[in-house]
Formats: structure tokens, sequence, C-alpha cells
């Protein structure tokens, strides 16, 4: 529109350059105004550059909306690692999980939660002052925390382990530790029960001393396809326990704090784990 009047502009993009600019978008998501109209120009030189206000009004009209990219490593697309998916997902164990009853799941991952991610990264103040204030900088410092949980919704289990950075990082005696301690409870609750351990393909979880005990102790051993998180219910309980965790920005200020409050929010906000399991692709019997 014109700015001096509700009258229709001169010259917007319709017709070819319109379908052009569905095209290129459709190909290149992440691509920038300047660079389509950059496109447009060098497809038919002869007319004008458009506007970027031209180029946005152009792809509101075709209902295109601005979203948080995100991207997909390319290694997950290899023909190698897209058959160790379907596999994953269509054939029964030890080389997939169609077989296993999604109740008798449980998923495992780590995952750091970093005290400066508590810090918002902006606020008001008047024009002569900074917004400034007292708070952690230490990319360095921040908590690591290792989580098992089950599908079973008529017991609700779920195992974690908090551990500051400064006492180590994942070493083969905390993951192996952990699996003992879940291994001692499965035992103690459930006998005889035979669970399987699903896991991402971190070279620790391979080990065959991990292996060995989970499968001495009556258990099978089942790894996603490299490179697709997305089959992972623990990916995305993390990502509940990061919104849940924003909420409580202002009371966290060192990492005792960022501890104590981890544990409060996966006592609380996290639970029925088998809706995790489900939005993944897992049945629901």
């Amino acid at each position: 529109m014109r700015a001096n009047g509700n009258h229709d502009a001169e010259r917007e993009i319709r017709g070819q350059p319109l379908i052009r600019l569905a095209l290129f978008r459709s190909v290149f998501r992440k691509c920038t105004i300047d660079q389509i109209r950059a496109f447009l120009f060098n497809m038919d030189p002869t007319i004008v550059p458009y506007s970027p206000p031209q180029v946005v009004r152009a792809e509101q009209l075709l209902s295109l909306r601005r979203k948080k990219a995100s991207r997909t490593c390319e290694r997950a697309y290899w023909p190698i690692n897209l058959h160790k998916r379907r596999n994953f997902w269509t054939r029964d164990y030890p080389f997939g999980c169609r077989n296993i009853r999604t109740q008798d799941m449980i998923d495992m991952d780590q995952a750091g939660f970093k005290i400066e991610g508590c810090n918002p990264s902006f606020g008001n103040t008047v024009s002569c002052l900074r917004c400034d204030d007292e708070e952690q900088y230490n990319r360095d410092a921040k908590i690591n925390m290792m989580m098992a949980i089950s599908a079973d919704d008529a017991y609700d289990m779920e195992w974690h382990r908090i551990w500051k950075q400064e006492e180590g990082g994942t070493t083969i005696w905390i993951v192996y530790s952990f699996f003992l301690q879940i291994c001692d409870q499965l035992d103690i609750d459930h006998p005889g029960r035979r669970f399987c351990f699903t896991m991402d393909n971190l070279n620790i979880h391979h080990n065959p001393i991990i292996v060995t005990l989970l499968i001495s102790r009556g258990h099978d051993v089942l790894y996603r396809a490299p490179y697709w998180s997305v089959d992972g219910p623990m990916e995305y309980v993390f990502n509940t326990i990061h919104v849940s965790l924003l909420m409580f920005y202002n009371a966290v200020h060192d990492l005792d704090q960022l501890e104590e409050t981890l544990d409060h929010i996966i006592d609380v906000h996290v639970y029925q784990f088998s809706r995790y399991f489900h939005n993944v692709g897992f049945s629901m019997t």
C-alpha cells in the first residue's frame, strides 16, 4: 500500500515472480530477504529490484510464516543411518523394537545445564543507565545430569543422577554405577521381568562393561539410529525440564540452587513418561 493513502501500490510481486519466490523459499527456507531480491532480479534483470516490504507482502500472500530455524545433521540421511532407523522401528529385537512392549522400555540419556543460561538476556532501564546486575558468568560452571525413564505408567519409574562439572565428565564408572542402581531396583520391584534399555550411540554406551552388566542382569540393550535424536523420549523430557527451569530463573544464582531446582522439577513437573514414548512413535499397547 502507498504511504499517502489506502491505495494499491503500483508494483507488487505477482504472476511468474511470485511463483519463483515460492519455489526459491521451498528450497532455501533460511534465505534472507536480500537473497530473494537478488534471485528475482537475476531471473529477470529487466525488472527493477523489488523492495523488502514488497517481498514481505508477497510472502504473506503465500501464507509463509517466520519460524525458529533448526537443522538436521546431513549424516542422518546417509543410507546406512536411514537403514538403521528403519530397522529400529520395523524389525524385531535385536535389530529393532517392534516385538518389545512399550511398557518394558527404559530410555536413558545425558544433558548439561549451565547456570549462565538462567540469566535473562534483556531487561528495561532508563536510557542513562546500563541494564547490569551481579550474575554468574562462567561458561564452564554447569550441572551434568544422567536420567532414565520407564514407559510403564503403572509404576512411573525414573532415575536420575546429578553432579557438578568440577567433579568430572561422564566416565565409565558413573554410567556403570547408574545402570547398576537401576538394575538393583528392578530386581527388587520387578523380579524376573525383562526390560529393554534404549540409548543413543555414545561410545561409552557401547562399552562391553555396560552391555555385559545389562545383559547379565536379564535385560536387553537397543541403540537408536545415529543422529536421530528425535527418536529418543528422553530428549523431550529434557525439553520439559528446560522449559520448567525458566520459571525459576529468579531463584537460581549458583550451582547448588540449580541442582535443588532440577530435583524439584523432576519430582513435581515431570511424570507419566509413556506419553513421551508415544510421542516419538512407540506403540500405545
